[in-house]
């Protein structure tokens, strides 16, 4: 009998540990590339909808209503180009856009982005497990302190079993999820005197789109691939434009929308947090705790499944991997996260999600430049876990010197640019677009010299010096 039970314990404990994710930076198995469409639509809108994205209609509150709609479809049609690609990335190539950056940056540059986004995405990780802290303590009437620990452990056993569970629970939850936030909306609309938020402010549409950038699309951009690998592969699916969309409409729809909701919150209650709003009331605190707890989750899984992988690309890069790196990895950077929420980075949300989008913006459009341009064998999957053997292999300086030109601009515009130029054109985008026409720049006289010296043979890597024959 004893026997008995301890073979069906270790029978129950090995299908529970199959089932975590160990991948890691591998290229995703074809039979594990299954997602489709509607599913990447689901899973971009449930990690959009998170509990601080009403906060974005706060922040845009004085431009008024509709000025912050405009803005957001704006927005929407000034990013969708550059997810969409992401996204596709990933199904003609299976691999995080973090290993595809190998050849891009070089090596030793990619390990050190790498870990900086993995802090990113850790910090963003603190920053929503803080804001879901204080809104349930509200909501329950207890302290902050343990939210912090029981959302952070949530969201890492969630992320320990990977994309497939992860997937799973966003398609599961979906209705739940919109039944809560729409309760939400209706005591908001039955216990307060609405009116549409007026503009208080001259519109700026620069800053506008950089703030929503780095809010919502732009910081999502360069992730999307590492979701999209697990999608069936860009060759077996003819309609590819419900995958190139996909992405950038499931993060825009919940922005616009809970902005509004968070918008008409200020206005009626002066407070964006809409789930607030019903706590003590019988009944609708509950509701509103729900929807907290779901929104928390969603999004805070796709902020430490990308952060895990980052990390893992750093360590693929100094030795060789192994399976238990990956749930490691989720656990460690879990604690740390929830470390961040305790140390009060929600005290600097606004800063953050704005320097974020003006970092991570460079980077992705020159990826984006050399993805159609510069790695033409870019299929070679095993070139992109070469050791390097050169030192241009692990700094590729023409892309981290564009990169870094689209940083200055876009983080330090403000400093040297007319205010008349800024206010109308977001730097985020100004600074991105710099990168990204400097290094086409790049690859264009590269080819025209390779073309005009027959003694020269062009290895067609980005990271791969030329050789002379």
């Amino acid at each position: 009998m004893h026997k008995e039970a301890g073979v069906a314990t270790t029978s129950w404990w090995r299908r529970v540990s199959d089932e975590v994710e160990t991948v890691g930076v591998a290229p995703v198995p074809d039979d594990q590339r299954t997602a489709t469409a509607g599913k990447l639509f689901i899973t971009w809108a449930m990690t959009a909808a998170s509990a601080m994205t009403p906060l974005i209609g706060a922040i845009l509150y004085p431009y008024g209503l509709w000025y912050t709609i405009a803005a957001m479809a704006v927005s929407w049609l000034v990013f969708l180009v550059p997810c969409g690609l992401f996204s596709e990335m990933g199904r003609e190539l299976p691999l995080t856009a973090l290993v595809v950056a190998r050849r891009t940056y070089g090596r030793s540059a990619t390990f050190l982005l790498s870990t900086l986004f993995s802090f990113v995405n850790m910090a963003f990780f603190g920053l929503n497990a803080a804001g879901g802290a204080h809104i349930l303590a509200a909501l329950t009437h207890t302290a902050a302190a343990p939210w912090y620990w029981i959302i952070g452990g949530s969201n890492v056993l969630l992320v320990l079993f990977g994309f497939k569970w992860l997937e799973y629970f966003y398609r599961y939850t979906a209705v739940l999820f919109l039944v809560c936030y729409g309760a939400l909306t209706v005591y908001l609309a039955t216990h307060h005197s609405l009116h549409v938020p007026a503009q208080t402010t001259q519109m700026q549409w620069g800053t506008a789109i950089s703030v929503i950038g780095g809010f919502c699309i732009l910081s999502w951009t360069y992730k999307t691939s590492t979701v999209s690998r697990f999608c069936l592969p860009a060759d077996r699916t003819p309609k590819r434009r419900w995958y190139f969309l996909a992405p950038s409409l499931g993060i825009m729809l919940p922005n616009l929308a809970m902005g509004v909701m968070g918008a008409y919150s200020k206005e009626a209650t002066g407070d964006w947090n809409i789930a607030v709003a019903g706590a003590h009331i019988p009944g609708w605190g509950a509701v509103a705790a729900l929807g907290v707890a779901l929104a928390i989750m969603h999004i805070n899984a796709m902020n430490l499944y990308p952060a895990t992988v980052d990390i893992l690309v750093s360590l693929n890069t100094i030795r060789t991997p192994r399976n238990w790196e990956q749930p490691i990895a989720t656990i460690t950077l879990g604690i740390l996260g929830v470390l961040l929420a305790q140390a009060g980075i929600l005290s600097h949300a606004e800063t953050f999600v704005t320097d974020a989008g003006e970092l991570l913006g460079p980077f992705t459009f020159v990826l984006i430049v050399d993805w159609l341009w510069g790695l033409r064998d870019k299929h070679d999957i095993d070139s992109y876990f070469r050791p390097a053997r050169t030192t241009a292999e692990r700094w590729h300086l023409p892309a981290l010197c564009c990169f870094l030109a689209g940083f200055v601009i876009s983080f330090y515009g403000t400093h040297f640019l007319p205010a008349a130029f800024y206010h109308a054109v977001p730097l985020s985008l100004a600074g991105s677009l710099v990168a990204a026409l400097s290094y086409a720049a790049v690859l264009f006289v590269r080819r025209r010299r390779s073309t005009d010296d027959p003694r020269t043979v062009v290895i067609e890597t980005a990271t791969t010096p030329v050789h002379n024959a």
